[in-house]
């Protein structure tokens, strides 16, 4: 299980993200653009992603994303933290990290991911 604190220490450790206020729960954000939010209910985060992924994770996994009627024009879909796979939850966000942020600072994380795989294999 993936817990409310987990997503929001990943999330604020991302370069450029904010926490603010989205109607009362927890947004992470970049220059303004939603990535991600924290529903009230602690088993669930809301991520940003692309209508084509969306319905390839929601077709294979239902039980554990699914795509709210109120989301149907949004692309973003609605993630189970109790159900989903750590490793998978972590990289949904950062991927939802990279559609908001700009190319450059994206660049310099990839890069910088990059170089300390590097140094693991040395």
């Amino acid at each position: 299980m993936v817990t409310t604190d987990e997503i929001r220490s990943l999330a604020l450790s991302l370069p450029g993200t904010e926490e603010r206020d989205h109607g009362g729960k927890p947004s992470f954000r970049v220059r303004n653009k939603i990535f991600a939010v924290l529903p009230q209910d602690g088993l669930s985060l809301v991520v940003k992603t692309t209508k084509d992924d969306r319905f390839l994770y929601t077709t294979m996994a239902p039980d554990i994303y699914l795509v709210p009627d109120s989301f149907e024009h949004l692309a973003f879909m609605v993630v189970r933290m109790d159900r989903v796979d750590p490793e998978e939850c972590r990289e949904l966000l950062i991927q939802a990290w990279k559609r908001v942020s700009p190319k450059k600072i994206v660049q310099v994380y990839d890069e910088a991911l990059k170089g300390r795989e590097r140094i693991g294999r040395d």
